[in-house]
């Protein structure tokens, strides 16, 4: 797959946008809540050098076609989560989304909302017609995400290599497709 551009997004509350170096900051702070390095790959202690580590990787792999990383923002442009595109198969037109929302954005849809808009954009500018989100078994939040943003619980249970071991087994697999 070619390059891709990480695209800006809007819903008129909720954007997703091209992640920035001054994001780091934000990104710092909101991987330093337990929760995040809880349900995801996310290091704790998270430093500033593992933010720029984050942007840089997926500046590389939105140039080698292979996802997209993105900052999730409010209407005042500032982070409050991030979002991606990943594990992308052209010609099967599949992908999987992943997420995390900062603490302050919790329960209050940011992350469904940026979802849909992902899941839109990749429908629309990538001819992808099938997308997952692999959601922990006991990370309900997550499980209600993919929900709320049209995703259907297909009953799998996968386990995620990509994952550390102690969260490794026990994702619940959600499946979108265009109509």
């Amino acid at each position: 797959m070619p390059g891709i551009v990480a695209p800006r997004l809007s819903d008129g509350e909720i954007g997703v946008r091209p992640l920035a170096d001054s994001d780091i900051p934000d990104i710092v702070a909101a991987c330093s809540d337990p929760q995040i390095p809880r349900w995801t790959r996310v290091p704790s202690p998270y430093t500033r050098e593992d933010a720029e580590r984050f942007i840089a990787i997926a500046a590389t792999e939105a140039a080698a076609g292979e996802g997209v990383a993105l900052a999730v923002c409010d209407a005042d442009d500032r982070l409050i989560g991030t979002i991606g595109l990943m594990e992308l198969d052209p010609r099967g037109r599949r992908g999987e989304i992943g997420y995390w929302p900062a603490a302050r954005a919790r329960g209050r849809g940011a992350a469904t909302r940026a979802v849909a808009l992902l899941r839109e954009w990749a429908r629309a500018e990538l001819g992808l017609a099938e997308l997952e989100i692999l959601a922990h078994r006991d990370n309900r939040p997550s499980q209600l995400v993919a929900e709320r943003a049209g995703f259907q619980d297909t009953g799998e249970i996968r386990s995620v290599p990509r994952m550390p071991e102690r969260i490794r087994d026990g994702y619940k697999v959600y499946v979108w497709r265009a109509r």
